[in-house]
């Protein structure tokens, strides 16, 4: 049996997994790279990594985390944290000037705005 959070997000995975892998199927095999194509990459890879994310970060958080049960759209906002790491990084990218540095402090900053997300939920439900 699937846990609660699990199979509420399944469905959401599912679709922006399907969207994302399409779009980017047909992005990459049959549209020239003008500017509309370009962000319609993002838009895509955004969509499939997130969907790739949902439910690996749901198992994470129902094997590795607190008592309390994590809620849906905490799952949700974290897999967009990734979603949009890679579709930013894969822009660096592009316009060639992605270094390892600028990589680790993009990461470190939205890890850090995670933390701090995570530490204000917990402070809402003491209160």
């Amino acid at each position: 049996m699937l846990p609660h959070a699990f199979r509420r997000i399944l469905p959401a995975a599912i679709v922006l997994f399907v969207l994302g892998a399409g779009g980017l199927t047909v992005l990459l095999t049959s549209a020239y790279p003008v500017l509309w194509a370009r962000w319609a990459f993002f838009l895509c890879l955004v969509m499939l990594l997130t969907g790739l994310a949902m439910p690996a970060l749901a198992y994470l958080h129902q094997r590795f985390g607190a008592r309390a049960p994590v809620h849906e759209r905490t799952v949700l906002r974290e897999s967009l944290w990734l979603g949009l790491y890679a579709g930013i990084l894969a822009w660096m990218q592009l316009g060639r000037f992605l270094n390892p540095l600028g990589a680790l402090i993009l990461a470190l900053g939205l890890i850090a705005v995670e933390a701090l997300l995570l530490t204000s939920e917990k402070n809402k439900k003491r209160v």
